[in-house]
């Protein structure tokens, strides 16, 4: 079983922070602008930081806000009357904490994701894990997954870049929990349990408990799920909600239940619990529609009676379990 891995060290952050800080005061000296670039140079994760710290250290809205700082200091620097010179006196003060308010809105949730430790959990194969995040949040891992998970102090943040999870979301009004989900999708909730499926072409979300706002990546809007609900994001676009029996057993329990899937699509899922990947040789195959309710526990079994039905054979491999067009 694929064991955790801490994958952040605060030197790289910091260090970011520290070039971003200094870049944005004044020129560097010959001298620092080559170390600058060595310390780029030596991984490509120091680029990653910079950019981010940089970026929102140029965020236009930073950038007003300290201009009305030198406004407001200025103003306060010219000559007024008796009454004039009270609020003169209080007005650089009122400015800097409107400006420094406005500055944390601004920066902190960028430094807050940036400076949470990433914590990596991975499953091979055949594998599957339960996993159990600071917050309380239970995270069940299907096989072939991977998902990091970044506990700010504002939010949390989880990307499910492969595979399957289950989520058990520990409530917390204070910090929202969002899901990135293959760069496709995100997944944005308070306290809920509910399960993501990410395969080649789709992201399926299903919600057992709560209350859940799905959204497509790059629209402006999504649509709220409830218990029992199921949408997906296919093609870039959410598909129309689907009911399913929060109760009944799912992959969790060995079973898969579903009124239509290509015949890809359920290879994918089924090599998440197969110690051989399943491939099909023929790209006609895999947008044949199967539905009915499956074990999962002897994927090669299932396929052998789907090809039955669907003309295709199993053909066993050292490495991998083809499907290849009956003749």
């Amino acid at each position: 079983m694929a064991e955790r891995r801490d994958v952040w060290s605060p030197s790289p952050v910091e260090e970011a922070a520290r070039w971003a800080l200094r870049r944005a005061d004044a020129p560097l000296t010959p001298e620092e602008e080559a170390a600058f670039q060595a310390w780029l140079a030596a991984d490509p994760g120091h680029r990653d930081s910079y950019q981010v710290l940089h970026a929102t250290l140029e965020d236009p809205a930073l950038t007003e806000a300290m201009a009305g700082l030198d406004a407001a200091r200025r103003a306060a620097r010219q000559p007024k009357s008796s009454d004039d010179r009270r609020v003169r006196r209080l007005l650089p003060g009122l400015a800097l904490a409107a400006c420094a308010a406005l500055a944390l809105v601004v920066v902190w949730p960028n430094i807050d994701r940036y400076m949470a430790t990433p914590l990596r959990y991975e499953t091979a194969g055949g594998q599957g894990r339960t996993v159990t995040l600071s917050d309380g949040t239970a995270l069940n891992l299907n096989g072939d997954t991977v998902v990091e998970a970044r506990l700010g102090h504002g939010h949390r943040w989880l990307t499910l870049s492969r595979g399957e999870a289950y989520f058990d979301v520990a409530h917390d009004s204070d910090r929202p929990f969002e899901i990135e989900a293959g760069g496709r999708a995100a997944i944005t909730v308070l306290g809920t349990a509910f399960d993501v499926d990410l395969t080649r072409d789709v992201v399926e979300l299903s919600v057992y408990r709560g209350r859940v706002r799905f959204t497509a990546a790059g629209a402006g809007t999504g649509r709220e799920l409830t218990a029992g609900q199921r949408a997906a994001v296919h093609n870039g676009q959410l598909q129309a909600l689907a009911d399913f029996n929060p109760a009944a057993e799912d992959w969790r329990q060995g079973w898969l239940e579903t009124e239509g899937i290509t015949l890809g699509r359920l290879a994918e899922r089924l090599s998440r619990r197969s110690p051989l990947p399943i491939v099909l040789t023929d790209s006609r195959l895999a947008t044949r529609q199967v539905s009915g309710r499956f074990r999962l526990d002897d994927p090669a079994r299932l396929l052998g009676t789907l090809g039955r039905v669907h003309g295709f054979t199993v053909d066993r491999q050292a490495d991998r379990l083809l499907l290849v067009p009956a003749a």
